[in-house]
C-alpha cells in the first residue's frame, strides 16, 4: 500500500448517498502520534502494528486490527508504537448526526478491536476506485461505509460480550476480597469502561461496583456467622476501614446491622 490521500469533498456525486466521504488517506508505516482534535468525524483503520490511545484519564492498548473514531470536540491522544499500517476515512462534521443515527458514531467507544481483520477485499477494492480517473466518488462513499460497517460486524460477531462479563464476573467471585480495578478488567476485554458498564448493568442488573459489594458483604456475613473477630476486623477484611461505613452499608444492602446478624446466626452459649 503506497501513501496516497484522495479528496472527494468537491466530486460531484450522480448518485448521492446520505454518508458522502471528504477525504481517504493510505499511511503505511505512520511513525508520528495525533495530539490534537478534529472539526470532522474521522474513522483510522489500523491493519497491521500496534499502538496507545488516551481516553477517560487512561492509555489503552492498540492492536491491529483496529478502528479508531475521531469526532469534534474529543481531545485525541493516539498513535503507534514504532509504526503502523492505516486508512483513514474523513467526513465532514456536517455528517455527525447520520454517523451517530447509522450506529457508525458512538461516543463512549472511540475505538474498537477486530477478532480478524477481514477487511482486506474491501480495502484492494478502495485503492483500485482511488486510481480511476474521473474519481468515482459514488462508489467510493458505498466502500467506505461497508468497510466502516464491516469492522462494526465483525465486533458483533466475536466480541462476544456476554462472554467477556462471565469472566470478569468469575474474577470477582473467585477473590471479591480483591482490590479490582473495573478500568483494567475492562480494559482487558477490549471494552471502554463505560461500554463494560453498560454491558454489566444489561447482563446483570446491577453497576459492578455494586455486585463487588454484595460479594464483600455476603463474605463479611460468613466471618460474622463463623468467626469470633470484631465486627471492625470484619470491616478491614472486606475492605471497608472504617466501621461505621461499614455497618451502614451492611444494613443497607443486608437489613439489619452486623450485631444484630452476627446474634441471629452466631447465638451466644
Amino acid at each position: 500500500m503506497d501513501e496516497m490521500i484522495i479528496h472527494c469533498d468537491r466530486v460531484p456525486r450522480r448518485h448521492p448517498g446520505q454518508l458522502q466521504v471528504a477525504h481517504v488517506g493510505f499511511l503505511p508505516a505512520k511513525r508520528y502520534r495525533v495530539r490534537h482534535g478534529f472539526r470532522s468525524c474521522n474513522f483510522s483503520l489500523v491493519l497491521a502494528g500496534r499502538g496507545t490511545c488516551a481516553w477517560q484519564g487512561r492509555m489503552h492498548a492498540i492492536q491491529a486490527p483496529c478502528v479508531l473514531a475521531q469526532w469534534p470536540g474529543l481531545a485525541c491522544d493516539y498513535g503507534p508504537q514504532g509504526s503502523w499500517d492505516e486508512i483513514f476515512l474523513i467526513y465532514p462534521a456536517t455528517a455527525e448526526a447520520d454517523l451517530q443515527r447509522a450506529g457508525f458514531l458512538d461516543k463512549q467507544r472511540p475505538f474498537w478491536h477486530l477478532g480478524s481483520n477481514a477487511l482486506h477485499p474491501l480495502v484492494v477494492e478502495l485503492q483500485q476506485l482511488a486510481a480511476v480517473a474521473p474519481l468515482p466518488a459514488d462508489r467510493i462513499d458505498r466502500v467506505c461505509e461497508r468497510l466502516v460497517l464491516e469492522t462494526l460486524l465483525a465486533v458483533q460477531a466475536t466480541d462476544q460480550p456476554a462472554d467477556a462479563i462471565a469472566r470478569v464476573r468469575a474474577r470477582l467471585e473467585a477473590d471479591p476480597l480483591a482490590d479490582h480495578d473495573f478500568a483494567r478488567l475492562a480494559e482487558g476485554e477490549k471494552l471502554s469502561l463505560p461500554h463494560f458498564r453498560r454491558l454489566w448493568l444489561r447482563t446483570l442488573g446491577c453497576p459492578p461496583a455494586r455486585y463487588l459489594a454484595r460479594l464483600r458483604m455476603a463474605a463479611a456475613c460468613r466471618l460474622l456467622a463463623t468467626s469470633d473477630d470484631t465486627v471492625e476486623k470484619v470491616a478491614r477484611a472486606v475492605g471497608f476501614p472504617d466501621p461505621l461505613h461499614f455497618s451502614r452499608r451492611f444494613r443497607a444492602l443486608i437489613g439489619e446491622a452486623p450485631s444484630a446478624y452476627r446474634r441471629r446466626y452466631q447465638p451466644e452459649g
